[in-house]
């Protein structure tokens, strides 16, 4: 059977979800006699298809495929290039150079959530997402006052917004996202 929480698959006789650790079924009170009794509207659309209908696909289960890539790179690869720009670069910006390591450290975080397929990977990511994007902008702005410097921060901060597009749309409609998390983002 499906946890009504999380969506994940758990065995038939859990009372309790062992993956979100809340009910595993929705209790629905027994209707009112008035609503038994209440004539049935002259016109009732027909079933539609939700896009939680889908099945989900077992053989997609796991950290695999693009998602395994998502968190390598935000895991190592991210924070070797954070560290490779912060010492090439020589800036003397501390603020920049902290908010950079912090803005790495968060995502190191996010990245071992999602690895790990926590249920509150999906918030982490969400926030993440947003600094990622607010830094983006700040580094638009930021370079469109810079005289020297603005091109090449331009190029950066717009490579940014580009990547937070990309995993944004991957992560609201990846099918092994969907059969590894039972939703999408």
């Amino acid at each position: 059977m499906f946890c009504a929480r999380c969506g994940q698959q758990i065995p038939d006789t859990s009372e309790t979800c062992p993956l979100c650790g809340r009910d595993a079924t929705i209790k629905v009170p027994p209707p009112s006699p008035s609503v038994l009794t209440a004539a049935a509207p002259a016109f009732a659309p027909g079933p539609t298809a939700a896009p939680s209908s889908r099945p989900i696909r077992v053989d997609l289960q796991g950290v695999g495929g693009w998602l395994l890539f998502f968190c390598v790179g935000l895991v190592l690869l991210g924070p070797l290039l954070t560290l490779s720009q912060v010492i090439n670069s020589g800036s003397a910006d501390t603020v920049g150079v902290v908010l950079g390591f912090l803005r790495v450290a968060f995502g190191i975080v996010v990245g071992i959530f999602v690895w790990n397929v926590r249920p509150v990977a999906f918030t982490l990511l969400w926030f993440y997402f947003g600094l990622v994007a607010a830094f983006a902008v700040l580094g638009i702005i930021g370079s469109a006052l810079e005289a020297e410097e603005g091109a090449k921060g331009l190029i950066v901060s717009i490579r940014s917004l580009i990547y937070v597009f990309i995993w944004l749309l991957y992560f609201r409609r990846s099918e092994r996202v969907r059969a590894t998390f039972g939703r999408n983002l």
